[in-house]
């Protein structure tokens, strides 16, 4: 009966190994909510087998038959309202403060070893890119459009061309030197051979030049300096910026206005940052998430000039437990950004929220 009650309290529904972490535990509770618990092992005494914590209750388990899922688990006491289990033991032998209420605190999401994360506006891309629509892409910086583009390509079997921000002419067109030989440029690859060719940065690139590939784009020829070319049957255009092509402004100053009948070639698809990516890039970190995230809403809501990409997620994830939590934000989040600034920033109650106001006092 006392088991059931303190089954029923932990509000476990089930666990089982960590595909990531085999030394964790993934467990699911009734809430809907899902937190990791390191696996805790005596060899002897009382507390002999398997073990582990959920709100300072400790639990035994064993695995099944496929050394998967946990079974038979049984509630054995709760180290901090003491039980008579811990007569001659102590809880720290079980290691039970690596997973006590600290951690608790941190909601992890399983992300399955080998799933590949795509980013929601995936699908609509694709469906553009298969019907020869050239896009583009606009949405901050960081947000993932190159590795969604690969991604892209690999699903559409194409080969993937890559140009950033165009300044010169020959970047697009190739240019013969003194000795007559043509130098090809990834535009010049894709359009005869076949691929997807991706313009990143096309707010800022000089628009005078960007008039070339209206024709390419909309008649499918193209005047190179080795002659007319007709676009191979699978050429496939996406380009990308930050802006829509109006023009800077606050956050992106050095952003150029697009000419019209460039912009009128391309459909437009908004590319922002994709929480299902963030969580993937934290390993499961939901609370770190929700902190970046807070921190972008309230940049845009008191006009503060500062990009919280997914660098900062996958920074903090590589650098935590390595470094104070204060240094690590203030190198890779914050860069540089003055102290009052800072003060601007509401900290949440998270553990980067409280390292987020000791870095400010």
């Amino acid at each position: 009966m006392k088991n059931e009650k303190m089954m029923q309290e932990a509000k476990i529904e089930w666990a089982s190994k960590s595909y990531k972490y085999p030394e964790k535990l993934y467990i699911k509770l009734s809430s809907g909510r899902s937190i990791m618990r390191k696996i805790s092992e005596r060899k002897s005494g009382t507390l002999k087998g398997m073990h582990f914590s959920v709100n300072c209750n400790i639990f035994s388990f064993k695995f099944d038959e496929n050394d998967n899922r946990a079974e038979e688990i049984t509630w054995v006491g709760n180290y901090k309202k003491g039980t008579g289990v811990f007569e001659n033991e102590t809880y720290e032998e079980i290691q039970v403060p690596e997973v006590a209420p600290k951690v608790e605190e941190i909601e992890v999401i399983e992300i399955e070893d080998g799933e590949e994360v795509r980013h929601e506006q995936f699908n609509k891309i694709l469906a553009c890119v298969e019907a020869d629509i050239p896009v583009y892409l606009h949405g901050p910086a960081g947000s993932g459009k190159n590795h969604t583009l690969q991604q892209l390509a690999d699903v559409l079997d194409l080969e993937f061309y890559f140009t950033n921000s165009v300044q010169q002419e020959y970047k697009i067109t190739g240019f013969i030197d003194a000795g007559g030989n043509f130098h090809e440029t990834e535009f010049y690859k894709a359009f005869t051979n076949g691929g997807l060719f991706f313009l990143d940065e096309l707010d800022a690139s000089i628009p005078e030049v960007l008039v070339l590939l209206n024709a390419a784009i909309a008649n499918r020829y193209f005047e190179f300096p080795n002659g007319k070319v007709y676009a191979h049957e699978d050429f496939r255009v996406v380009a990308a910026g930050n802006t829509t092509g109006d023009g800077a402004d606050e956050q992106y100053t050095g952003r150029l206005q697009i000419d019209q009948s460039t912009l009128d070639r391309f459909v437009y698809i908004e590319f922002d940052y994709s929480e299902k990516v963030e969580l993937a890039i934290a390993k499961g970190n939901k609370e770190l998430v929700e902190f970046v995230r807070g921190l972008r809403r309230q940049a845009v809501e008191k006009g503060v000039r500062a990009t919280f990409s997914y660098r900062c997620l996958a920074v903090i994830t590589k650098l935590e437990g390595k470094m104070k939590l204060e240094e690590i934000l203030t190198i890779a989040v914050f860069k540089g950004m003055d102290r009052d600034t800072m003060n601007t920033f509401r900290p949440d109650s998270t553990r980067y929220g409280r390292a987020l106001e000791a870095l400010a006092r």
